[in-house]
């Protein structure tokens, strides 16, 4: 971010960020930089970004603004300049006006898969595009996967004994699945993956 370093005498009394579009400079209280000096006009001088350009104008001041030594009116200003206003030496520090904002995060949709790790179909990958997809062997032991907004929920619709999620069962309501849930179904050993789309 673009700075100035206001000295006194050669020794630096503070830094300031130049973090507004337009920042005053003057030795009243309402501006945004003050500095008590009888040799400072009330309202001296002002900082303008014009894109990530900064522009030194003088607002009429009495004793004036000086840019490496010439007395301006209106000055663009580049890294290093000097200038002098009163009893004051402030040095220019070029940089942007502001930080650049953050990108913003982008929602990233993730689609479900189940990977067969043992029984007749091992090695197997079953994705789950669809809003519904159906697992097991009926009358024995049957799974219903729904895809709602993005998450996954299993629910146990068929057979007397239920499916374990990570050694569990999952009880009559559905059960939300996450990424590495391991599913033991119909005799054989699952696990329930997510991967962007």
């Amino acid at each position: 971010m673009a700075k100035i370093i206001i000295s006194r005498d050669h020794a630096v009394i503070r830094e300031v960020e130049l973090d507004k579009d337009r920042m005053t400079l003057g030795r009243r209280p309402d501006s945004d930089i003050v500095l008590p000096h009888p040799a400072m006009s009330g309202a001296h001088a002002a900082f303008t970004f014009i894109m990530d350009d900064v522009f030194l104008e003088d607002l009429g001041s009495t004793n004036g603004t000086y840019v490496n030594g010439r007395r301006v009116a209106k000055h663009m200003l580049e890294d290093h300049d000097t200038i002098v206003v009163a009893r004051f030496q402030l040095e220019f520090m070029a940089g942007p006006r502001r930080a650049p904002p953050e990108a913003p995060a982008v929602e990233v949709s993730m689609v479900g898969s189940i990977e067969v790790k043992t029984g007749p179909n091992a090695g197997k990958r079953l994705a789950l595009t669809k809003p519904l997809s159906t697992l097991g062997k009926p009358g024995v032991q049957v799974v219903a996967i729904t895809r709602q907004n993005g998450a996954y929920y299993l629910t146990h619709v068929d057979g007397s004994v239920a499916p374990l999620i990570n050694g569990v069962a999952p009880g009559k309501t559905p059960r939300r699945l996450q990424h590495g849930d391991a599913i033991e179904l119909a005799g054989a050993d699952m696990v329930f993956c997510l991967t962007p789309e």
